[in-house]
């Protein structure tokens, strides 16, 4: 029987880390029913507030080894400068016993030409067998690397086949605030549009949305400075906007500073992702600085509008997504069933079991 290592972790830092790999997991079951497929930990080397520089701790585990699988799934953005000092020597090792690389949902960290060189420099060494891209970019710069490349999509967008949430009353008349990169903006519905901030319409109402000039910046200045603006400054006590009540998801659970976390009410914080994805399977509108949180919302038929410079943004532009920034929008499903259909026959003319 053909044995699959898929990898789950690094939810604690970032639990949107666990919405495309969940997602990714059922994606596999269904493409490769045949196959036995194995949930091993992610490799400990990724940087961190303790392993500011990455690469794996010298007495760590090589966990997938011992698996010995015929084939290795990778997910997200794997592409980053400290891809050879993760996965350089137990890929090695693994190639050499028959293991094949296969990419899913896959995106970069960054998209600068010494990079994209580095990346490259990688495919080379461990050319992956399948390779689907979350982004167009990702797939022009890198898919000529792979046996078999697809110019695909996050595979968080296959959420609700993995959990498709149940209809909660008390979460209908909710608007789902995620910044925990950042800190939450003032928003208000009332005011004039000459405001500063940004502004939308939703729900027939004038919103504006302002941020915290110095916070933001101390925020967004490094992983350090986002915990001592967390630390310093009190939260946002609001609990209905226009009409809604709020509701704060905080997407990091470790570490658990209560300062930061717990510094406004109703905040949700969870090291497992089943409460987020019933929040925002279920808001009236979901704003967030993640990009994991508004496909989350968004491929459950929610609106969302994302406030983030990141280059993940990019995979949103995949689905004519890139007004999120600008306001609410909400997914065309139909499109997002056929793009599914069309990556589930890919894998199931290309991955051998």
């Amino acid at each position: 029987m053909t044995r699959i290592a898929h990898i789950l972790g690094g939810w604690s830092v970032n639990i949107g880390n666990a919405f495309y790999q969940l997602a990714g997991y059922q994606v596999l079951r269904e493409c490769a029913p045949g196959a036995e497929i194995t949930l091993i930990p992610e490799q400990p080397g990724y940087p961190s507030y303790w392993n500011w520089k990455g690469g794996n701790p010298g007495n760590a585990l090589e966990y997938v080894g011992r698996v010995a699988p015929d084939y290795l799934v990778l997910m997200g953005p794997v592409f980053r400068r400290e891809i050879f000092n993760i996965w350089a020597d137990a890929l090695e090792r693994l190639t050499r016993a028959g293991t094949r690389l296969v990419l899913l949902g896959v995106g970069a960290m960054t998209y600068d030409a010494p990079h994209i060189h580095l990346y490259r420099e990688f495919l080379s060494r461990f050319r992956p067998v399948l390779m689907v891209t979350r982004d167009r970019e990702t797939y022009h710069l890198l898919g000529d690397l792979a046996e078999h490349a697809y110019d695909g999509i996050d595979f968080a967008f296959f959420l609700a086949d993995y959990y498709p949430t149940c209809r909660i009353e008390g979460f209908s008349n909710t608007l789902a605030l995620n910044f925990d990169k950042i800190p939450e903006p003032k928003i208000a519905t009332e005011g004039s549009t000459s405001s500063p901030g940004a502004s939308f319409h939703f729900a027939g109402m004038h919103w504006q949305v302002k941020f915290p000039r110095f916070r933001t910046w101390l925020a967004r200045s490094s992983r350090y400075g986002m915990f001592l603006e967390g630390c310093l400054f009190g939260g946002r006590n609001e609990l209905k906007v226009g009409g809604f009540d709020v509701i704060r998801l905080d997407h990091r659970p470790h570490p658990l500073l209560r300062a930061k976390t717990f510094r406004s009410p109703r905040t949700l914080v969870n090291d497992t992702p089943y409460p987020y994805l019933d929040v925002y399977g279920n808001a009236a509108l979901t704003l967030t600085d993640r990009v994991h949180a508004a496909v989350a919302a968004l491929q459950y038929g929610k609106p969302a509008m994302l406030f983030s410079s990141s280059p993940r943004v990019r995979l949103l532009d995949r689905l004519d997504l890139a007004g999120i920034g600008e306001q609410p929008v909400w997914l065309d499903m139909e499109r997002l069933r056929e793009e599914k259909t069309n990556i589930r026959d890919f894998l199931k003319a290309n991955l051998k079991t």
